[in-house]
């Protein structure tokens, strides 16, 4: 787990997050796994986890620490409150009726990239996009077509923070690597990535724009890779582009009463 620049923030409140992300990347965890994984003292992941416990943010099943279902109420809070939520449930429908591959739409939080909205199913691991788990922004179709459209001033930032650690032998790893890779999405119009975040898995992303040209997020299709050949490859590329002028098209009507209000 990386290091935490707490600033000026409390370190209370940043140790029990520490914790929560540390059992969520080892999928459960022992309190002797939680100590040696964080470096905090084992009286005080002790306080920690109750406290959390007692809010429902954590269970202790067996003498391993798991996330509490609590997370899914709040998870379930932050998909339905965008405003584009309808939009982009409706267009993810379309996609998975269009294509073979697993639809999602992602957005970029603090550098890291989570999926709201999708009904993914390939996975080699359960720790995966629709899970809520946070991804590097380098290692994913989705982060790439999203950060191709910020200004490098942004995309280095995120690098400053989070680095490029390398999950697989295939995930880019310098900086160069990604600002060329970078350039590349934007001539191609969209991001992909092969077994760059998980072994076997393959995803084309593009990225979604408001109206006012901000960056929403990045719609996606992804599944295995060995079911990957330049034929299929072309046909996702086509119906994502077909998904996005979908989903670009209602954001356009829905702020389109707000849009000539301003203008009267």
């Amino acid at each position: 787990m990386g290091e935490r620049d707490t600033g000026h923030g409390l370190k209370t409140t940043a140790a029990s997050l520490e914790l929560v992300e540390t059992i969520l990347e080892l999928e459960g965890a022992t309190m002797t796994e939680l100590v040696d994984a964080t470096g905090l003292a084992k009286s005080t992941v002790h306080s920690h986890l109750t406290t959390l416990a007692e809010y429902g943010y954590v269970v202790n099943r067996d003498n391993r620490y798991h996330l509490g279902s609590k997370f899914c109420h709040l998870g379930d809070y932050v998909r339905t409150r965008k405003d584009y939520y309808r939009i982009a449930q409706e267009t993810i429908a379309w996609l998975d009726e269009e294509s073979s591959m697993e639809p999602d739409f992602t957005v970029e939080e603090h550098g890291r990239i989570v999926s709201l909205y999708g009904d993914l199913v390939f996975a080699n691991s359960p720790r995966f996009l629709i899970d809520g788990s946070p991804f590097h922004v380098h290692t994913t179709a989705s982060g790439k077509a999203i950060i191709a459209e910020y200004p490098e001033s942004r995309v280095r930032e995120i690098i400053d923070r989070w680095g490029l650690p390398a999950p697989t032998d295939r995930t880019i790893t310098t900086e160069a690597e990604l600002f060329e890779e970078l350039e590349q999405v934007r001539e191609q119009g969209y991001g992909e990535a092969n077994s760059e975040a998980i072994e076997g898995f393959w995803a084309v992303g593009k990225a979604v724009k408001s109206p006012r040209g901000e960056v929403l997020g990045s719609l996606n299709l992804s599944g295995p890779a060995y079911a990957v050949d330049e034929d299929t490859k072309a046909t996702q590329v086509e119906l994502l582009e077909q998904g996005v002028e979908r989903f670009e098209r209602g954001l356009v009507e829905m702020y389109q009463p707000e849009t000539a209000g301003e203008n009267e």
